[in-house]
């Protein structure tokens, strides 16, 4: 029994003192993970700060890149550019497909950088743009000259109350002021 009252301290200490190195490790571990957490959102903030500082001249770039697209494809720009005096309409009407599509092409990598809202409403401008074209060459009579379906085209879009490439124009504008 003697042995039994000397081995009780013992274990009483050792208990105690793994009670304590638990409690102090314990604490230690969650110090240590909070500041290690702490260190990667300042880490994730710092590159995030980085990432803004390359990425928003290319998202500017971009917005006006689509301004200009927007310009470009703009029927009354399109029919000065492309209507000659010698064109019949059909050349007129292929020669402005033909316009539009490259330019859309040439940009269509200009998409990543704007919102899917943007892009859907960038896509159906250019169908409209093309749609308008095709309604016009389709209301032209069979001898009709380039210029004269340009005339049309022009006709057209002063009859409507907004032209589609100014609605896009100022929704870029728009987004672009939300975003800076």
């Amino acid at each position: 029994m003697i042995i039994g009252f000397e081995i009780l301290p013992l274990v009483v200490n050792t208990l105690s003192m793994l009670l304590a190195a638990s409690l102090v490790f314990g604490v230690t571990y969650y110090l240590v993970n909070r500041f290690l957490e702490e260190q990667r959102k300042s880490r994730l903030l710092e590159l995030k700060k980085e990432t803004a500082k390359i990425i928003t001249p290319v998202k500017l770039q971009a917005y006006e890149r689509l301004t200009l697209f927007l310009d470009r494809i703009s029927p009354d720009n399109l029919v000065l550019r492309h209507s000659k005096s010698n064109q019949t309409a059909a050349d007129l009407r292929s020669e402005l497909i033909r316009s539009i599509t490259s330019e859309y092409d040439h940009n269509i990598s200009q998409q990543i950088y704007v919102s899917n809202s943007v892009w859907s409403v960038i896509k159906g401008v250019k169908e409209q743009i093309i749609g308008i074209v095709e309604v016009c060459f389709k209301n032209s009579k069979p001898g009709d000259t380039g210029p004269e379906l340009g005339k049309q085209i022009l006709t057209y879009l002063m009859e409507q109350k907004e032209i589609p490439t100014q609605r896009a124009i100022e929704l870029l504008k728009n987004e672009l002021e939300v975003i800076l």
